[in-house]
């Protein structure tokens, strides 16, 4: 399991609900993401170095991430 750096929900270039997340470059971690996240529920942000993920693959990211699920409850209890 990875350790997200960010993550907040955020919707995708098309206006789905979903989480943009940040985490370490690790290229064995980004091969299985791609995997397990059909190219159609993740985007891939070059510009800012972020994913959009769609809020379908909570699970999933659950798996990956040990934090997710912290960050994501409490992301808008910390300010």
């Amino acid at each position: 399991m990875a350790l997200l750096t960010q993550c907040w929900k955020a919707g995708s270039q098309d206006g789905r609900p979903g989480y943009i997340i940040k985490f370490g470059y690790d290229q064995s971690l980004i091969e299985l993401f791609k995997q397990a996240i059909p190219s159609r529920d993740r985007e891939w942000h070059e510009d800012k170095k972020e994913w959009w993920v769609s809020e379908l693959h909570d699970k999933t990211l659950k798996q990956f991430f040990s934090n997710f699920e912290s960050i994501t409850k409490f992301q808008g209890k910390l300010f």
